[in-house]
C-alpha cells in the first residue's frame, strides 16, 4: 500500500534520541525549550520557518480557533503556530514515530494543551465534519496519488468559510524530478501535479482558490544564502537532516536542483472552504 510505503519512508527508528543529542550538541537547554528553539530542524519543507511564517500570515488564525495540520510530521509548524497565535492545532500524520515525537516535543515546550497529534491517514481523517476553523498542509500532497480524495477530506473537516492554505512542490516544465528528494527516494511514492491541475482539484473538492503563490524566486535566494552560510560557517548543528537522515544532504541538494532547473515549483494555494 502507498500509505505503508510513505510511513516507512519517514520512519527513523530512534528519532527522539537523535533530536535530543543534536539539541545538546547545539547547546540548547531542555529547560524552557521553545517552539522557536526547535524551528531550525522541525519545519520539514523548503525555506523552513520562513515559509511557515508566510503560511501563518496567509492563514491568519486567531487565538482560540481550532486549526488542522494535515501531514504534520513531527509537529514543528503546529507547535509554532500555536505559540505565535494562540490557536489550538490538531495534527495528523501517517508515521507513528513522528506523532510520538510531536507529542513529546509538545510536552517539553509546554504546548500540550494547545496541540494534539494523531496517527491517521489524510485520505480518511479522524475528525468530524466541519470540526475546524482553519487548516493547512505543507509539502504533503506530493506523496499522495489520490489528490482529489486528499483535498476532499480537508474540505470535509473544515467549516464553511474557513481558510485553507496548501503548500506543495508542483511539477514544473523543466522535465522529470531528479531523485532522491526529501519526500521520496524514487518516483514510486512521488505524485506531482502542475499548479493548474492542483487548482482544478481544489476547486472540485469544495474550495474557492483565492491565491496561488509561486515561491521559486524566494527558494532560489534562500538556497543560495544557505550555501553561502555553510561555506563560511560550516553546516548547522540543527537542521532537517536529523530527521531526513538517509541520504539527507543529497535529497536536499536535489530538491534545490529541481527548483533551479524548473523541474519543480514550490507553490502555495490560499483557499476558502465553499
Amino acid at each position: 500500500m502507498t500509505t505503508d510505503k510513505v510511513a516507512a519512508h519517514y520512519t527513523h527508528g530512534s528519532l527522539m534520541d537523535a533530536i535530543l543529542t543534536k539539541l545538546d550538541e547545539a547547546g540548547v537547554s531542555l529547560d524552557g525549550l521553545s517552539a522557536l528553539d526547535l524551528a531550525p530542524l522541525d519545519h520539514l519543507h523548503g525555506r523552513g520557518r520562513e515559509a511557515t511564517d508566510e503560511m501563518i500570515d496567509r492563514l491568519a488564525p486567531r487565538a482560540g480557533q481550532h486549526v488542522v495540520d494535515i501531514g504534520c510530521g513531527v509537529g514543528g509548524p503546529a507547535r509554532y503556530l500555536a505559540a505565535m497565535t494562540g490557536a489550538r492545532v490538531s495534527g495528523v500524520d501517517l508515521t507513528p514515530e513522528f506523532i510520538a515525537v510531536a507529542a513529546e516535543l509538545a510536552e517539553r515546550t509546554g504546548l500540550s494543551e494547545m496541540t494534539e497529534f494523531h496517527v491517521g491517514d489524510a485520505l480518511n481523517l479522524p475528525f468530524d465534519d466541519a470540526a475546524f476553523d482553519a487548516g493547512f498542509t505543507q509539502n504533503v500532497s506530493m506523496s499522495v496519488p489520490d489528490k482529489a480524495r486528499f483535498f476532499a477530506e480537508a474540505a470535509r473537516v473544515l467549516k464553511s468559510g474557513a481558510c485553507f492554505v496548501a503548500g506543495e512542490v508542483a511539477q514544473g516544465p523543466g522535465g522529470d524530478v531528479i531523485y532522491p528528494v526529501p519526500w521520496a527516494m524514487t518516483a514510486e511514492i512521488s505524485h506531482l501535479t502542475t499548479p493548474e491541475e492542483t487548482a482544478e482539484i481544489l476547486d472540485a473538492a469544495g474550495f474557492r482558490v483565492e491565491g496561488i503563490h509561486d515561491s521559486t524566486d524566494k527558494a532560489l535566494a534562500y538556497n543560495q544564502a544557505s550555501r553561502a552560510r555553510v561555506k563560511e560557517q560550516g553546516p548547522p548543528v540543527l537542521s532537517p537532516l536529523v530527521i531526513l537522515r538517509e541520504n539527507g544532504l543529497e535529497r536536499m541538494r536535489n530538491s534545490a536542483r529541481n527548483i533551479e532547473q524548473g523541474r519543480a515549483i514550490p507553490v502555495e494555494f490560499v483557499c476558502i472552504r465553499s
